[in-house]
Formats: C-alpha cells, structure tokens, sequence
C-alpha cells in the first residue's frame, strides 16, 4: 500500500488544490469549489482552470479522466498517459468505478433508496437510462423563516451516482423534490438564499467525497477528499459531525479478486 501525502500543491483564488495521490500515471487532487478542470468555451470568461495551474506543479501531459462540474469540490483524478487516461475511462463506461458524494439538501431525508430517472449523456439529447443511489447521514430543522415555512429542514445526504449524466444528482435531487443547496440552475433560490444568509455557506453543497479505479498495474486506487473547510460553518449550525470527512486520503493497493 501506497499513502501520498495530503499537501498543497497549487493555489487558486477559491482556495488551496492538495495532493490526493500521484505515480508515473496519474495524478489525483482534492478540487475547491468554483474552478474550472480545464478551459471550456461553455465558460469562455472564464480566466482560471485547475488543469493549467498543476501544470506549474507537473509540465508533462494532464488530461482529466472523468467530469467535476466547476461549483463541485472535490476528488478529480488526472491521466498522464493515453493508455493510463483509456483505462480509466473504459472502467467508466463498464461502471467498474467507485464514487461517493456529499450533498446538503433541501428537507428531510429519513430513508436510503434510489432515483432512476432517465436523464441526456450531455447537456442535450435524447434521455437514457440512469440511476443515483442514496442514503442519509443526518437532518436538522433550522429556526430561521423561508418563504411560507416558519423554519427550515435540511438534510445530508451520501449520493453514489451508476451512470454519468450530466448534472446527474443535481437533477436527481431536484427530481426527488429535494434540490440540493446552492444549486442555482436546479435548485430552490428561496432556501439557497436564506441559507447563504443564515449559515454564511454560499455555492453549490455538493461535494465528491471519494473515487476508487483499477490502476493499470492491477492495483486499487482509492482517494478521499476532505470536506471543504467552510463546511465547518454548516457544522456549526445544524450540529452535524464532519469528523469522518476531514482527512484526505489516497492509496494504490493490491485489488480484491471477487469470487464468482
């Protein structure tokens, strides 16, 4: 087993980018919320992209294997290699990889389940099968008055989504009638607002936790990304404990062979 350390490695203005994980083929960071993986004419504006600013820390090719929308923090792994970037994405493709996310949402949450709404590949196109598994973790009810309510209900929930769609758990949690928290494309802008007032939390509350895959060398890559640290404010509103989301983490480690 392989344990890389957790250090700063870059720095944008919405905060520190940490070292999650590297070897000779990839290279994995803990993403801050509001930047860019890489240059899109989507976000043409947009002067500021995770993907140049490693390229200060690694002057080789990187090449992001998998989606991490600008407002989600979190774990994103990078190829350095075509062959090592191809693995990763054909294990996508065969839903062989392992992802976990956090989220705040709108309500409670009392029961784990499962939301397979049919949602496009991209931001358009006809709609295909998918499904985002999840289970919550905590609620709380928040003295603080939106829209007709006297107070307000949140939850936090752990989402692992099947298929890759675009804006797939946003748009399933919208479609649970539970938007999550910050969404201002899909969300509810009545309690993103009192939220963002009462908590002092603004953005999108998603947040990809962890992100296992097969390393080309036969071995296990498992990354952990620690919670944001305005998280804390949320921890202190709702009193819930983010104790065991707070460390970063990756390893390469041998792979369990299943048993048929």
């Amino acid at each position: 087993m392989q344990l890389m350390p957790a250090v700063p490695i870059g720095l944008s203005r919405t905060g520190e980018i940490r070292l999650l994980f590297e070897d000779e083929r990839y290279l994995a960071v803990n993403k801050p919320p509001g930047l860019l993986v890489h240059r899109t004419p989507i976000d043409a504006h947009e002067k500021e992209n995770l993907r140049d600013i490693l390229r200060d820390y690694h002057g080789g090719r990187l090449d992001p294997v998998h989606r991490l929308d600008k407002p989600t923090s979190g774990v994103i792994v990078f190829g350095k290699d075509s062959e090592a970037i191809d693995c990763c994405k054909r294990q996508f493709e065969l839903r062989e990889t392992e992802k976990e996310y956090l989220c705040v949402v709108r309500g409670h949450v009392h029961h784990e389940g499962c939301i397979a709404k049919p949602l496009p590949k991209g931001m358009t196109g006809p709609p295909r099968p998918s499904g985002t598994t999840f289970h919550p973790l905590a609620q709380c009810e928040l003295p603080f008055p939106v829209s007709r309510y006297d107070s307000a209900r949140f939850s936090l929930l752990a989402c692992t989504p099947h298929t890759g769609r675009y804006h797939q758990i946003r748009l399933h949690m919208r479609h649970f009638r539970h938007p999550i928290i910050g969404d201002s494309q899909h969300g509810d802008k009545p309690q993103n607002r009192a939220f963002a007032s009462q908590v002092g939390v603004s953005g999108l509350l998603l947040h990809a936790h962890r992100f296992h895959f097969n390393h080309p060398d036969g071995n296990r890559v498992e990354l952990t990304a620690a919670s944001p640290e305005l998280w804390g404010n949320i921890s202190e509103a709702t009193g819930w404990n983010f104790g065991g989301f707070k460390q970063d983490k990756g390893s390469k480690k041998a792979a369990v062979t299943k048993r048929p």
